[in-house]
């Protein structure tokens, strides 16, 4: 069976990679036959990640959030064309492919006019002109904030195969936007069967970072973010950094912990790259232990890495992910829905914090509730995992299916 896997991001994002990685662990265990092709708007980067055939996707526009106006305008109506244009047959990879597969993540919402969103949306649609079954896996839909989009999502969305979304809120968001497609199922994110990968790196690593210390090795992941939805987004952004610095600062004091901040995206721009706000973090503070660790992993090390820690805060949502699965007591910082729907659905909604109103005394009673409950947390994760790899391997299962029939 041949299986084109579209919409792919950056490798240089650990979350977006683990989920292509899971989404070939999961796919090649339920179809051992199964060929897999990649279409990444970074080929020349991700083909060094993934060991299948990675080709440029189709239409690949710049995500360089500095492009100007005009360049985004033209980028814009060049994807609606082809939207709304007849028989597409621009790529031969899609003719090739026995099902498409939208990889799973959290791409098709908008707060504006999106010229990112009609891109993704454009792969979905020429998998359409080549009359391929096609299938969303794993993915947060919404919010739509953009009439226009709505629209031209609905268009879209109402002619897929099967859209797997994981939690209720993309569902509604769905409705939202009069999504006419009854084939929706909530599934689990399919980054949590990820496999681990041992490293002698992270394990010589872990025995320097503990040579003379005997606290806890806690792991924390910042994101920068310009709060969209909030009027004054200097502030918001003031408090968030704020309350990380604080949050290091009482767990170095209290514990004498060693908060370990990890880049979990590291591009493709700099608004992307978590070591630099990572460095303001601790620019803004004295302190004793704490460190960036910036280091490339690759994202099945990089889940070795978490398995290795005492505890966890995370903003980016795929470090929360890779961490829990592997046991890692966890407090999730919320910038999106997904956050909080993953969270919710291992009934740990109490650990989570929404960016957009953090206060740093939160931050610091939610981790240090999360640090008191360690012990039987653990044992938690441990019952509730296995039923959510479980669950997160449904649309390889349904893919499956279509090479059966």
């Amino acid at each position: 069976m041949n299986i084109l896997i579209i919409n792919a991001h950056s490798s240089k994002n650990k979350g977006d990679a683990g989920i292509v990685l899971s989404m070939i662990d999961s796919i090649e265990k339920n179809i051992p036959n199964a060929k897999i092709k990649i279409k990444t708007r970074f080929p020349e980067i991700d083909k060094h990640t993934y060991d299948v055939p990675v080709h440029e996707c189709v239409a690949n526009i710049s995500v360089d959030p500095d492009e100007s106006k005009v360049t985004k305008i033209k980028s814009a109506l060049e994807m609606l064309k082809i939207i709304y244009s007849k028989n597409q047959r621009i790529d031969e990879d899609y003719e090739w492919a026995d099902v498409v597969v939208s990889c799973g993540g959290g791409f098709l919402l908008s707060h504006r006019f999106s010229p990112a969103l009609l891109q993704h949306l454009v792969q979905l649609k020429i998998a359409f002109d080549y009359n391929k079954p096609v299938v969303i896996y794993a993915q947060s839909i919404g919010p739509f904030y953009n009439n226009i989009m709505q629209k031209v999502s609905k268009r879209i969305l109402d002619k897929v195969d099967n859209i797997f979304i994981r939690e209720n809120i993309s569902k509604t968001w769905l409705e939202k936007i009069s999504c006419t497609n009854k084939n929706i199922n909530v599934v689990s994110d399919s980054a949590f069967c990820m496999k681990d990968q041992q490293s002698d790196y992270v394990d010589q690593l872990f025995a320097e970072l503990k040579k003379d210390h005997n606290g806890p090795i806690i792991g924390l992941t910042a994101r920068d973010w310009n709060f969209p939805e909030m009027n004054d987004k200097a502030l918001h952004r003031k408090k968030y950094v704020e309350s990380m610095q604080q949050a290091i600062i009482h767990f170095e004091n209290k514990y004498g912990a060693k908060v370990l901040l990890m880049p979990q995206v590291l591009g493709p721009n700099d608004f992307n790259d978590d070591r630099i706000i990572s460095r303001e973090i601790l620019s803004g503070i004295v302190s004793k232990n704490s460190q960036l660790i910036d280091y490339d992993f690759n994202p099945r090390e990089l889940k070795y890495f978490y398995s290795k820690l005492d505890m966890f805060i995370g903003t980016r949502m795929h470090s929360n992910i890779f961490s829990l699965s592997s046991y890692v007591p966890t407090v999730a910082i919320n910038y999106e829905h997904k956050t909080r729907g993953i969270m919710e659905l291992l009934e740990l909604d109490e650990y989570v914090l929404e960016i957009n109103h953090i206060e740093p005394n939160d931050l610091i009673s939610v981790a240090e509730k999360c640090w008191e409950n360690n012990a039987s947390l653990r044992q938690e994760l441990k019952i509730k995992i296995p039923d959510v790899l479980e669950n997160a391997e449904i649309p390889a299962k349904y893919i499956a299916g279509l090479n059966k029939n």
